[in-house]
């Protein structure tokens, strides 16, 4: 049976990643680090820094109090309701100060803080939490209270609002990979927020089980193993451009802004990837490797780091091979990831999402859900990672009007589920449902 993932489980992430700021912000006083930001970065110096941390420290105490002591099993439905408007009010706060300080709409120095904004995300989705579990929304794992509008506006919100802080991070002097990781953490935990708070079904609620065994995956081929070969790829792509030696470097448009050069990035990528993906599913060879990403029964946020090594490193190569050719920038290169994670873990979420047109654009959850069907007709469909134009283009586009995808997965549903056993599964167990001998 699954169940809804407890509010202090949230509540401890929440106070972990406050934490972490704090000290990471304490350390760099007196040691430098190439891959972090500088310590003037951490906070927009609207007060002395002794001061900011005597703040911080108490911030720190009281989320860590509220974490441990609240009660679970006492409604307070007003406290919460207050609590959960002041976590609005926050983040629509830290919005504007978002739009303003990457615009440059302001000189004042607290719109210069990217960091410190990028963590008070973090406290206003701590305040919504405790809010909604004072409220009494997690009694004996009942669902938390449904936000019917988030299923409109928090997909554009996140997905915008990650890229754009992206942008103000690398602005205001902060390291490309830590600019890229941070942006795509936050937006990965609204995306948590948004499946827990507003599922598409109950069904699809994880175990404990499931997420155990997601986490392995997700940290180690999803995070570990293209953290790995990016940065290798990256430190190619600039001796590249350093030498001058990408073989069709004049043939990309480097001086276009970023977001063009993303645009266009998007749409070739998407045209290999699309290809890439639909052999995957054709080939047999192929497609047992691919099959461990499609044996998940439930689709989750956690479950889109479902996939073999193997699998991962191919895709790899048929995405950003052409790119390093064209001697595409580590800025371009950066941005890209941060939209392509994001999209990926809501592709995969059980967030309750409402695309509309954007559909004809977007491969999103609508859309990926119908291709990860237990129907081999339904699955041969919707291969886009990010845009969904060459499935319209190539006839593979399906979402059926007012409908929802029934059972996922693939044929054999005895695949192995723990992660060492899905690493032999494409060599030792068939994709499809085992054959019953007749016994005596």
């Amino acid at each position: 049976m699954t169940s809804v993932i407890h509010y202090r489980v949230l509540l401890c992430l929440l106070t972990g990643i406050f934490g972490l700021r704090v000290v990471l912000q304490y350390v760099l006083q007196s040691h430098d680090f190439s891959f972090l930001p500088q310590f003037g970065l951490w906070h927009s110096n609207t007060m002395p820094y002794t001061t900011l941390l005597v703040v911080q420290c108490f911030i720190l105490l009281v989320m860590i109090m509220g974490t441990l002591i609240v009660p679970p099993k006492i409604s307070r439905p007003r406290l919460g309701n207050i609590l959960i408007a002041l976590g609005w009010i926050y983040i629509a706060t830290m919005l504007l100060r978002l739009i303003i300080g990457v615009t440059n709409l302001s000189a004042h120095s607290w719109f210069d803080g990217a960091i410190s904004t990028a963590f008070h995300f973090g406290l206003a989705a701590y305040i919504l939490v405790l809010g909604s579990a004072i409220k009494g929304a997690w009694y004996n794992g009942e669902t938390p209270t449904n936000y019917v509008y988030t299923k409109y506006i928090t997909y554009p919100v996140l997905m915008v609002g990650g890229y754009l802080l992206f942008i103000w991070l690398i602005e205001t002097g902060s390291p490309l990979l830590f600019s890229a990781y941070l942006s795509v953490l936050l937006a990965a935990f609204g995306i948590l927020l948004h499946e827990t708070f507003a599922p598409n079904r109950e069904e699809w609620r994880p175990s404990t089980e499931d997420v155990l065994n997601d986490g392995v995956f997700l940290t180690l081929v999803q995070v570990a193993l293209p953290a790995v070969l990016k940065i290798l790829a990256l430190v190619l792509i600039v001796k590249l451009a350093q030498n001058g030696d990408a073989p069709f470097q004049n043939i990309w448009p480097h001086d276009a802004p970023i977001l063009v050069q993303i645009m266009i990035m998007l749409v070739i990528a998407e045209f290999f990837r699309y290809w890439l993906h639909r052999t995957f599913h054709r080939n047999r060879i192929l497609w047992k490797l691919h099959a461990v990403h499609h044996a998940a029964e439930k689709l989750y946020t956690a479950n889109v780091g479902r996939f073999h090594p193997l699998d991962k490193a191919i895709q790899f190569l048929g995405d950003t091979l052409p790119f390093l050719l064209l001697g595409v920038s580590p800025e371009v290169f950066a941005a890209y990831f941060v939209l392509y994670a994001i999209n990926g873990f809501y592709q995969h979420s059980n967030s309750d999402v409402r695309l509309g047109p954007l559909n004809w654009i977007i491969a999103g959850p609508e859309l990926h859900r119908w291709h990860h069907s237990a129907k081999v007709s339904e699955a041969h469909s919707n291969y886009g990672n990010n845009l969904i134009v060459w499935d319209a283009i190539f006839g593979t586009r399906f979402l059926p009007k007012n409908e929802q995808v029934g059972r996922v997965g693939i044929g054999n549903t005895e695949w192995p589920n723990g992660f060492l056993k899905q690493m032999a599964a494409p060599f030792t167990t068939s994709t499809e449902k085992p054959s019953k001998i007749s016994k005596g």
